[in-house]
Order: C-alpha cells, then sequence, then structure tokens
C-alpha cells in the first residue's frame, strides 16, 4: 500500500479578505528600497521638517498594504493642509506611480 494519499481534497490558497478579487496599483514590492530612498530625497528636498519621517512612513503603508489610490488621497489631503505645494504634490505623486504595479 502506498504512503501517499490522493483522495484528500485540495486546499485552496488562502487570499486574504474576499474583495471579489478586484485588482489594484500598489508599490512593486521588488523595488520598495529603491522607493524608500527616492521617497526620502524628495522630502528631503521638500524640506518639511520633522514630520518628514511620519509622512514617508504613512505613505510607504499606504501603498504597500492599500492601493495607489489611498496614498494619492492621502498627498492631496497635506496639500489641502499646506503641507506641499501643488508643484511638490504633482512630484511625489508622479513618484507613486512610477513605483506600482497592479496587484
Amino acid at each position: 500500500m502506498s504512503k501517499f494519499r490522493f483522495n484528500k481534497p485540495f486546499r485552496q490558497r488562502n487570499m486574504g479578505p474576499s474583495n471579489n478579487n478586484q485588482r489594484r496599483q500598489m508599490l512593486d514590492m521588488r523595488r520598495q528600497k529603491y522607493f524608500r530612498f527616492d521617497l526620502d530625497d524628495l522630502l528631503v528636498e521638500f524640506n518639511i521638517g520633522e514630520n518628514k519621517n511620519t509622512t514617508a512612513a504613512t505613505i510607504l503603508n499606504k501603498m504597500s498594504s492599500a492601493s495607489l489610490d489611498d496614498a494619492l488621497d492621502y498627498v492631496d489631503r497635506l496639500t489641502q493642509g499646506g503641507t506641499f505645494t501643488g508643484e511638490q504634490s504633482q512630484k511625489l505623486k508622479f513618484l507613486l506611480q512610477r513605483y506600482s504595479k497592479w496587484r
């Protein structure tokens, strides 16, 4: 008798919370290190002061776990709050789109 049993049901892979398998743009995790370097350089150039680390961490979190749209909404809220100017906001949005991919 064989020690392998082939009559077990196939176990499906856990895909996380069900969201009807909709794809969304998120951070390309293979390029995360380069994204962090470029984001840090950009925020140093903007000279936003002591909020730099908090802003960078929030943007990175939204890009890697939520979606590009959530990160863009966060940048828009910061722009409306006066943290970024319109030109700085456009540079940041371009960076976010450059490092995103459909997942």
